[in-house]
């Protein structure tokens, strides 16, 4: 065990132990530390390791939760995800000496294991499938999804409502990216989204 396994265990220990002593003295402080106990309380949901979309937690599969973030860096290049239930938000940025091309037209959104249409809010020219992000710059583009089941179109990547009854969601984002002069690779991301906790 070292030591920042250590410190991680002591942190909610501590603040176990100070949220106790300030319950048991609370007729003693009266109202003067409502604010210190309501800080305490949300301490806890910024500790943690994977994006929070209010009820819902969204994680990588595969990839290293950072704390409050989906980021995820390979090859000088920096993935960020910004999720929510309707649409997300990729941001790209090219940290390396050359210039990257995507091809939005033949980007990929799996939603639980099936294909979506995937529907770009803020692109303006759709016929132009390709974006150029030149070097130490960065590109941010939202994503929504259509998904048809039994005749029905839905616009929704994952439902709230059965987040929190606990029925866990997938998504997938393929991204096919060409870094300089080098064929077109495909780069994917697997998400879980489920309850918080």
């Amino acid at each position: 065990m070292n030591l920042l396994t250590c410190i991680l265990m002591a942190i909610p220990i501590g603040i176990i132990y100070i949220m106790l002593w300030i319950y048991n003295d609370y007729r003693k402080y009266k109202k003067k530390n409502k604010l210190i106990i309501l800080l305490f309380f949300l301490f806890p949901t910024t500790l943690s390791a994977q994006y929070m979309d209010t009820e819902c937690q969204v994680s990588f599969k595969w990839f290293e939760n950072q704390k409050g973030k989906l980021e995820y860096t390979k090859d000088k290049v920096t993935y960020k995800f910004i999720p929510n239930s309707s649409q997300w938000e990729i941001i790209i940025c090219n940290n390396s000496s050359e210039d990257i091309r995507i091809n939005w037209k033949n980007m990929q959104f799996i939603v639980n294991g099936k294909a979506s249409e995937v529907k770009f809010p803020t692109l303006a020219e759709p016929e132009i499938p390709f974006a150029t992000i030149k070097s130490q710059t960065e590109i941010s583009q939202k994503i929504g999804a259509t998904t048809y089941t039994a005749n029905k179109a839905n616009s929704q990547i994952y439902n709230k409502k059965d987040i929190r009854k606990g029925k866990n969601s997938s998504a997938t984002i393929i991204l096919p990216i060409s870094i300089g002069k080098q064929p077109q690779f495909f780069t994917s991301f697997d998400f879980i989204i489920k309850k918080a906790n």
